[in-house]
């Protein structure tokens, strides 16, 4: 083989190469994959949680100390950082969630949290899931909060269902490319965001903020929300 037809199958290798990786899907991010990342961080916010109320002893060991310069040099840089952060840092406010905006994320706390139960006191339910759902996932947390999950093995759909105490709602959404809704559930004040894959509907019904992740149409969302009820016992 000579040097131009080798260097003409290899040129003719790379260009299939290249258009193979150029006609990729775009990334989605699944459903189990953020649900899996939602139960990491309320693990990590639980830790972090009883770290803060059992302190380690504190260190005797020696420090070195710093010169006024130095110090005064580490000051002038934080002080550039937290002004540059400032400009890509927002408030958010709707009826009853308050939170930050950041370039590619708002974190949501509820409102209105004084006199409201602090643990699950009792539990809600979805009356009217469609048919064949079947319940294949449920964590319960006094204090965190209960989390459901159903899914249809036809067709692949799945429904998550959160109730979140409300001093133990903190939610972390994806707003780079998204935008929350108002919307109203039974009478009280929620949003809603949509993703390429799944949205999320959530609300405050004046004792806890309740959740539902799936990937359903926003009406079947909303129809699902306005089912949620007191279960039985």
């Amino acid at each position: 083989m000579n040097e131009n037809i080798l260097r003409d199958l290899l040129a003719k290798i790379y260009d299939e190469e290249i258009l193979y990786f150029d006609n990729l899907p775009q990334f989605q991010v699944s459903l189990h994959h953020r649900i899996a990342m939602k139960r990491i961080f309320n693990l990590f916010e639980k830790n972090s949680h009883n770290i803060a109320n059992n302190p380690q002893p504190i260190s005797h060991s020696k420090h070195t100390h710093l010169s006024l310069s130095k110090r005064l040099i580490i000051i002038f840089v934080l002080i550039i950082c937290a002004t540059l952060m400032a400009g890509f840092i927002f408030c958010y406010i709707s009826n009853n969630f308050h939170g930050t905006i950041y370039t590619d994320y708002t974190e949501l706390f509820a409102i209105n949290a004084e006199n409201c139960p602090e643990t699950i006191e009792y539990e809600y339910c979805l009356t009217d899931l469609p048919n064949k759902f079947e319940l294949t996932e449920r964590n319960f947390s006094l204090y965190l909060g209960v989390y459901t999950l159903y899914r249809n093995d036809i067709s692949g759909k799945e429904i998550a269902f959160s109730q979140y105490p409300k001093k133990a709602f903190g939610g972390q959404f994806n707003t780079e490319k998204h935008k929350f809704e108002d919307i109203e559930i039974n009478g009280h004040g929620g949003l809603y965001i949509e993703f390429s894959n799944s949205s999320i509907i959530f609300w405050d019904n004046g004792d806890y903020i309740l959740e539902i992740d799936s990937n359903l149409p926003k009406d079947e969302l909303i129809f699902l929300a306005e089912s949620a009820k007191v279960l039985e016992k």
